[in-house]
C-alpha cells in the first residue's frame, strides 16, 4: 500500500480575486454595463425629442436653428436661388423643401453622443468630444439639407435616393468615424504608461 504525500497532491486552485477568470467576469460586466448605458442613453434622448411639441419645431428650432441658416447659406452660394425661410420650409421659386422630425439628424447625434457617454475615458475628454460631435452632426445636416434643396430644385428624380439612402448612410459614416477619431484619442490617453 503506496501513501501519498500531502505536498505531492495536485489541487485546484480557489478562486481569488484578481485571477485572470474573474477579471474575465469583471470586464465582460463592465461591457455589458458600457452597452446598457449606451442603449438607454439613446433611449432618454429618443424619448425626449419625440414629447417636443411639434409647433415648436417648426416655429422655433427648425425656423432658427436650420432653416433660415440654410437659406442665408444657399443665397450666399447662389443668390439668384433667391431662398426664404418660412416656418420650416426653404421655399424658392423652384423648390419647396419641409424639414420634418427625422429630417434633423437628430437620430445620427443621438448615436454619437450616447457612444460618447457610455464610452469609458474622462469627464473632460467626453464633454469635449460631445461639444465637437455635436457641432460636428450639426454642420453635417445643414450641409445635407442644403444639398437636398439643390436636388429637389434641380433633379427632383434623384431626391428620393440622396434623402432616403445616400445622405443618411454619410451621416452615420461621419458619426462612426467622429466617434472613432474621438474614442482612439481617448484610450491613447487613458493606456499612457505612468
Amino acid at each position: 500500500m503506496k501513501t501519498r504525500n500531502k505536498s505531492n497532491r495536485i489541487s485546484k486552485p480557489n478562486p481569488v480575486i484578481g485571477s485572470d477568470s474573474n477579471k474575465h467576469w469583471i470586464g465582460r460586466g463592465h461591457e455589458w454595463l458600457q452597452f446598457i448605458v449606451f442603449i438607454g442613453c439613446y433611449a432618454l434622448l429618443n424619448y425626449g425629442y419625440f414629447k417636443i411639441p411639434v409647433e415648436l419645431f417648426m416655429k422655433v428650432i427648425y425656423y432658427h436653428g436650420v432653416v433660415t441658416i440654410c437659406a442665408d447659406l444657399i443665397n450666399m452660394l447662389a443668390p439668384l436661388e433667391q431662398v426664404l425661410a418660412q416656418q420650416n420650409h426653404l421655399l424658392s421659386a423652384k423648390a419647396d423643401l419641409e424639414i420634418v422630425r427625422g429630417c434633423d439628424g437628430a437620430g445620427v447625434l443621438f448615436l454619437v453622443v450616447s457612444a460618447i457617454v457610455a464610452f469609458p475615458s474622462t469627464g473632460r475628454r467626453k464633454l469635449i468630444g460631445l461639444l465637437l460631435g455635436i457641432g460636428l452632426i450639426y454642420l453635417i445636416n445643414l450641409l445635407r439639407i442644403s444639398v437636398l434643396y439643390f436636388v429637389i430644385a434641380y433633379q427632383p428624380d434623384w431626391f428620393l435616393l440622396v434623402h432616403t439612402y445616400l445622405a443618411p448612410t454619410l451621416m452615420i459614416i461621419v458619426g462612426c468615424c467622429y466617434f472613432a477619431w474621438w474614442a482612439f484619442g481617448s484610450t491613447n490617453k487613458i493606456h499612457e504608461p505612468a
